[in-house]
């Protein structure tokens, strides 16, 4: 239980910013004890709760936060994705920098990846971010070299196993690499990005249930987080991630913690709104959903055990 949902009487003097010490510090106010002042802030930037269609906004990092609503009511609600949306617990894994692989195609013929690296024209890739992990499971499972399970059941050049047979693909050898080794992604990465996009997916899956909603009756998603310069949204509903809706209700807004955060800096108007948003937020504990556990597992798999939720 949260000490506090939010606070006023807060100056810089109180915590040690270097600032004139009577700078008053403002706070987004957090919904639960999962859901915090990021989201907050993201939500009022996404403007769902100025709207009549029934929208969803979907914030990835370590913790997946998702609100569902419209003008009328918000729901919020959050699941343990880990780190693996901002490149962590992957071998090569690395936050959106210089150097990591952003994007990825795979031709099904030959196995061979094109990588699109983010920095300057010619910078050699030295791992992959959050959107890239997205891109390159989905081409994988395209393309047949991974099963549901995330196993690789094709053989090639850029296919090898280790002495204890597990499996990985390389992407650039350390000759086309920016590195020392090869970047590579392993069995084991595709597992721990399986159980994230799972979470998200399960959780998503969990609050249209308890709002007695179902996938069809979303009508535009927001999705925000800094795993990348965007998500491509096929591929991320083709591994199971996203809900299948037409892509054109998607939308990647960015870093909108960030964006809330700014605004409410710049606008005492929007400060206010801010606080009126989370004062109309419902926090739904997933933990204590018996259903949740039930529609994680499911989740486990590319896309889905229930692959009828992702076909045309």
């Amino acid at each position: 239980i949260p000490t506090f949902f939010k606070t006023n009487s807060l100056y810089a003097s109180d915590i040690g910013i270097q600032i004139n010490p009577d700078s008053h510090i403002i706070i987004a106010p957090n919904i639960g004890s999962y859901v915090g002042g990021d989201i907050t802030a993201g939500a009022f930037v996404s403007a769902l709760w100025n709207k009549p269609e029934f929208s969803l906004f979907i914030d990835l990092g370590t913790n997946g936060e998702i609100v569902f609503g419209n003008s009328d009511f918000l729901m919020s609600c959050a699941c343990s994705a880990g780190p693996a949306f901002e490149g962590g617990d992957i071998s090569c894994g690395m936050r959106a920098t210089d150097g990591a692989i952003e994007a990825c195609t795979i031709d099904q013929e030959t196995m061979e990846p094109s990588l699109s690296v983010i920095g300057d024209e010619g910078t050699k890739p030295i791992g992959i971010c959050g959107s890239g992990i997205i891109d390159i499971i989905s081409e994988l499972f395209r393309c047949g070299i991974i099963n549901p399970k995330g196993k690789f059941v094709r053989e090639g050049k850029r296919v090898r196993h280790d002495k204890f047979d597990m499996g990985s693909y390389v992407l650039a050898f350390e000759s086309e690499a920016g590195s020392v080794k090869d970047v590579e992604i392993s069995e084991v990465d595709i597992d721990n990005f399986i159980r994230a996009k799972g979470a998200i997916f399960s959780a998503i899956r969990t609050m249209l249930s308890y709002c007695d909603f179902d996938i069809s009756m979303i009508e535009h998603v927001y999705v925000a987080g800094g795993i990348g310069s965007g998500i491509n949204m096929e591929n991320a509903i083709h591994i199971g991630m996203f809900p299948k809706v037409p892509l054109e209700l998607y939308q990647y807004i960015g870093n909108s913690s960030l964006s809330g955060a700014y605004a409410m800096l710049c606008s005492t108007q929007a400060e206010r709104k801010v606080y009126e948003v989370a004062r109309n937020m419902t926090y739904l504990e997933l933990s204590a959903i018996p259903q949740y556990m039930d529609e994680f597992v499911a989740a486990c798999f590319l896309p889905h055990t229930d692959t009828t939720l992702f076909e045309d």
